[in-house]
């Protein structure tokens, strides 16, 4: 990267009052590392205990989705295990008293399908329809094709005090980028 892209990427970040950015390989390390970098960081960034439980929430829950369902992005296989870990980027800033969790990573095109018809759906719910379709999601078996309970896109929603926004862009090889957004 040259310097000038370098600073106009800080200068974004400022701008946007970042509270932690992170880009690269996703793994539960990673998740565990950077989610203590973020307790701290909203700590002195947030007085509001219950925005800070929130905004960590939604962050575990984003993190976790880009580990488990993350499609292989542009990475070289782990040489011992042949695995590409999911690669992903997650922004954290606090503009205005709002705090916005936004991540971003590679899907297949049949993902982005599936996630842009559950989001959209989402986007229609109450809260108090929310809590209906989380209790109801938590009484049944857990999907086949599932590597969690299904319930962390319904966990966002409510915990964001903002429906969720999302996007989708075309990646590289057939591949999509997924980027979602939540405000607390």
């Amino acid at each position: 990267m040259e310097f000038d892209r370098f600073h106009q990427f800080s200068q974004l970040l400022l701008k946007d009052e970042f509270v932690l950015s992170y880009s690269g390989y996703v793994s539960e390390d990673i998740l565990r590392a950077v989610g203590e970098t973020l307790r701290e960081r909203l700590n002195d960034h947030v007085s509001d205990s219950n925005q800070i439980r929130n905004v960590f929430s939604i962050f575990v829950e984003l993190m976790q989705n880009i580990i488990r369902y993350g499609d292989d992005g542009p990475q070289p296989d782990d040489p011992s295990t042949g695995d590409k870990p999911s690669f992903g980027i997650v922004l954290v800033s606090e503009h205005q008293g709002q705090l916005s969790v936004m991540t971003g990573n590679y899907v297949t095109a049949d993902e982005a399908e599936d996630l842009t018809s559950r989001l959209a759906h989402l986007a229609t719910k109450s809260s108090d329809e929310l809590r209906v379709m989380y209790r109801e999601k938590l009484r049944q078996p857990v999907e086949d094709s599932s590597k969690g309970a299904s319930l962390g896109l319904i966990e966002i929603a409510r915990r964001a005090s903002l429906p969720l926004t999302f996007e989708v862009q075309d990646g590289f090889g057939g591949h999509k980028f997924f980027m979602i957004k939540a405000t607390v």
